[in-house]
């Protein structure tokens, strides 16, 4: 079975996300959140998250790959933090 510290890592690692979705533009963030289920039920589709919030599913996508680009740039940015 899981391991309790695994399960901590696992833990550490989604409020690590979350901090890091919390600084994302509103929308790229819950498109994001809604994605992956944080704080919803259990993860959607990019056709349900375009119905729910009302766009298209293009739209919805490019706000996932920008938010995806965002969330990289902010994770590097704290892993140097981190090393610093």
């Amino acid at each position: 079975g899981t391991q309790p510290e695994e399960l901590v890592d696992g833990e550490c690692l989604r409020s690590d996300m979350r901090d890091l979705l919390d600084q994302l533009p509103e929308l790229q963030g819950r498109v994001l959140k809604m994605r992956y289920g944080i704080g919803f039920e259990e993860p959607m589709s990019l056709s349900s998250i375009a119905r729910e919030l009302e766009m298209s599913r293009d739209r919805a996508r490019s706000l996932e790959r920008r938010a995806h680009e965002e969330m990289r740039r902010l994770s590097q940015q704290m892993g140097a933090y981190l090393a610093a």
